[in-house]
């Protein structure tokens, strides 16, 4: 079922290919969702929870989709809330880039400085949950389990960085129900994503010495790597996303893309769009819809397009669908990233874009619902070599 829009939304045609795009958010300042790797709309598709970057501050709000409506749903005072190295700094207010949507409890949680809150999405009600040591901060983008028994979130010691020494950075659950807490795992490296695979796994990025993935079993605190020590690989996974198929990721350094199996370390990988530049992954939970934004580099998010995967071609190669053509933002760090995902009615992709008129911006969705599931990526292509002639026919050392 289409979620409901008010239709006093600002309309446009997208840059380059006309598709219809809505405004959902504008005005002063930047406002953007959620974190791209977990979810930004509320489970009954009412509200989208974003931040509202203006004035010195940074809090958190709600959109009723239906009526365009927006309203404040946090208050917070919190002095330091740039999330370093990877994002400008927004000002007072809460942590940015670290909140976390409860979809089953309806609670957004967020920290104001080391004090960590929920404030439910409809009574806005806000209460205290627990305190962070003050000789420890809140690092990295946090999560959820799916069942929303347990928050996920990061600490290090307080002043730490990715890429510098680091030692005892934590990842540590809270039990919604208790009150209980628990450190899983310690690493030696400021890991900045926690992802829940399912109730009782966790995706963590990245380690201190090369991007990459980690495996952490909430039950019993192993980690395991993925993917960096399987047979033949090259390169090293950066983002990624969590679906019903398995993890969802992209390669850089060899311009690839992949789906894996965490339980089996298998693989199936291909190669992107020459025409695609620095690549995020799109995140669809069902894993059937493959597109990527494309920016011009790692540090410079001034011109975007966003790409989608039709297929593979039976004589070889890619099919590639231009979803839009260059949308510039404004800005720079994580504020200027499209950070593409999928709605949970299926007929959209949320996107963070530029807005002329105020030269900042705002969350947009743009009209996907003639898009079929991608063809040709399935679990049965997955094997621990990742071996199969797309990727090896243009990156012969994948082959091992």
């Amino acid at each position: 079922m289409a979620m409901e829009l008010w239709k006093g939304f600002r309309k446009m045609a997208a840059p380059g290919t006309g598709r219809l795009a809505i405004q959902l958010t504008e005005g002063d300042g930047f406002t953007y969702p959620l974190y791209f790797y977990i979810p930004t709309i509320t489970a009954d598709e009412r509200y989208l929870i974003y931040h509202r970057a203006t004035g010195g501050q940074v809090q958190l709000w709600r959109l009723e989709l239906a009526t365009g409506e927006s309203r404040q749903l946090t208050y917070a005072t919190s002095p330091e809330t740039q999330w370093r190295p990877w994002c400008t700094d927004p000002g007072v207010g809460v942590l940015d880039h670290r909140s976390v949507l409860n979809l089953p409890r309806h609670e957004v949680i967020f920290f104001d400085g080391n004090d960590a809150y929920a404030v439910h999405v409809e009574s806005l009600e806000c209460r205290h949950l627990f305190t962070v040591p003050p000789e420890r901060e809140v690092y990295g983008q946090n999560c959820c389990t799916p069942d929303g028994r347990f928050l996920v979130y990061i600490t290090t010691p307080r002043g730490a960085m990715w890429g510098k020494p680091c030692r005892g950075a934590k990842v540590i659950t809270y039990d919604f129900q208790t009150g209980e807490q628990h450190t899983i795992c310690s690493i030696d490296s400021a890991i900045f994503h926690v992802v829940a695979y399912d109730n009782d796994h966790l995706v963590v990025t990245h380690p201190a010495d090369h991007p990459g993935m980690l495996f952490v079993d909430r039950t019993t605190g192993k980690v395991a790597v993925l993917r960096d020590q399987d047979p033949g690989v090259a390169g090293h996974p950066v983002h990624f996303q969590v679906t019903a198929q398995g993890i969802a990721y992209d390669v850089p350094d060899i311009h690839a893309s992949g789906l894996y199996d965490p339980f089996l370390h298998a693989r199936f990988e291909f190669s992107l769009s020459p025409e695609m530049k620095y690549v995020h992954i799109g995140r669809d939970p069902e894993g059937k819809l493959w597109f990527y934004e494309s920016s011009t580099s790692p540090n410079s998010f001034v011109h975007h397009r966003l790409f989608f995967l039709r297929g593979f071609r039976e004589s070889g190669g890619e099919d590639w669908v231009e979803l839009t053509g260059d949308w510039p933002t404004f800005g720079s760090g994580q504020k200027a990233h499209f950070h593409p995902q999928l709605t949970p009615d299926r007929q959209w992709i949320l996107l963070t874009a530029g807005d002329e008129r105020s030269q900042s911006n705002h969350v947009w969705l743009l009209d996907v619902s003639d898009l079929e599931a991608t063809v040709g990526i399935s679990r049965d292509l997955l094997s621990p070599t990742g071996a199969h002639d797309r990727l090896i026919r243009q990156h012969p050392e994948v082959g091992g």
